[in-house]
């Protein structure tokens, strides 16, 4: 499934969504070809390679028949061309457009007239479109549907987006979306930009799990020097998490310990770990009338709990025990066994979703050898590493 992820870090323009479709791919004469299927004239396409800020984007113009004048981003479209919502929609369904490309335009200046609507009080269908109305505008907003028909994206995501002082329609539009204000004092967001995103997007939420096949950036009009004025769109592939494994239940003990001799910790923890516990460790902890002590902590299988309560009974000086269970997710483990200058050692290895995440060489395996070679165990070590790592 081919998904699309809009990056507004400057915004979003019907002009940039084209001239970003264009740049990721999009046949420029295939969607001259396409928008002949509406009944609209007058006007001239243009695509150009331009530079926001040392950054390379696609400028997609409309060029008014008779005018040298570029296509506007905003809100300053050709005012003897208003039209209603209901001409625009009936238009689009009357023309020879593929279905799909039908669904996404339609959808489109269907959020736009209906967040107009709200704005000024008036029925969705009585909308007048100032800016949408206009040719260049309904050339954005279904060329945008002819570029994702063409593309096949799937599914859109859409990044938190850059969008100071916004129209009253663009603000309502995207409501649900995270917004934030950088770089600039003027509008980055057009009612059109924000009618795409409205329309097309399922989800507005950080970039994760995504890996990306193309980049595509669509310039806006304006220029800043600080920042590239650009959408930028990427299509790719989302790669969902595998689930973790179902937890298993463990046994939580503690005892608080302050009138014990700290090395006989040591002795406790070779019995308890003899008898059964998963885990052994002690931490540091200031007790009441402040005297210093140890919080010694067991891990254990729920049917090793008891006779483990007992020998920390037997061997502690505590007169009491804490329990409860707790869930724990655990890697799946295997061990490599690696050869080494001085012998032969197991690397525990850990895996992901099949991945390796964590690997590390048996402490007494190193211990035992770096005794009868009278090398350091830290050498060993560090050879057991090198080993594993030259057969992955």
């Amino acid at each position: 499934m081919i998904t699309l992820y809009f990056d507004c870090f400057s915004g979003i323009s019907g002009d940039m969504t084209i001239g970003a479709l264009l740049d990721l791919g999009l046949d420029f004469d295939y969607l001259k070809t396409e928008l002949k299927k509406l009944p609209v004239e007058g006007y001239e396409l243009k695509a150009s390679r331009v530079v926001r800020s040392s950054l390379s984007a696609m400028k997609f113009d409309v060029l008014m028949e008779g005018s040298d004048d570029h296509h506007h981003r905003g809100r300053h479209g050709h005012a003897h061309f208003h039209r209603k919502a209901s001409e625009i929609l009936e238009m689009i369904e009357k023309s020879n457009l593929n279905p799909n490309t039908k669904r996404i335009a339609t959808n489109i200046f269907a959020k736009l007239a209906i967040s107009e609507g709200k704005v000024h009080h008036i029925p969705p269908e009585d909308v007048e479109f100032h800016e949408v109305g206009a040719v260049d505008s309904i050339v954005d907003t279904v060329g945008s549907a002819i570029g994702f028909d063409a593309l096949g994206v799937e599914r859109f995501l859409c990044s938190a987006i850059n969008m100071p002082v916004p129209a009253p329609a663009t603000a309502d539009l995207l409501r649900h979306a995270t917004i934030y204000q950088k770089h600039a004092n003027t509008e980055l967001v057009t009612p059109t930009g924000a009618a795409i995103l409205a329309a097309v997007v399922d989800r507005f939420e950080p970039i994760q799990g995504f890996a990306i096949d193309k980049i595509g950036y669509g310039a806006g009009t304006k220029q800043f020097d600080e920042f590239p004025n650009c959408l930028r769109l990427m299509t790719g592939e989302e790669r969902a998490s595998a689930p973790l494994p179902e937890p298993d239940e463990v046994i939580v003990i503690e005892a608080n310990i302050d009138d014990m001799t700290p090395q006989n910790f040591g002795y406790v923890t070779e019995k308890l770990l003899a008898a059964g516990a998963l885990d052994v460790f002690t931490l540091p902890v200031q007790m009441k009338k402040g005297r210093p002590g140890h919080l010694l902590q067991v891990l254990a299988p729920s049917d090793s709990a008891d006779a483990l309560c007992r020998i920390i009974f037997q061997e502690t000086t505590t007169i009491g025990v804490r329990r409860h269970s707790a869930e724990r997710n655990t890697l799946a483990r295997e061990f490599v066994e690696v050869e080494t200058e001085y012998g032969k050692v197991k690397i525990k290895v850990s895996r992901l979703d099949g991945e390796v995440v964590n690997y590390a060489p048996e402490y007494e395996d190193c211990a035992r050898i770096a005794r009868e070679k009278n090398v350091p165990l830290k050498l060993v070590q560090a050879q057991a590493i090198a080993a594993y790592m030259s057969i992955q």
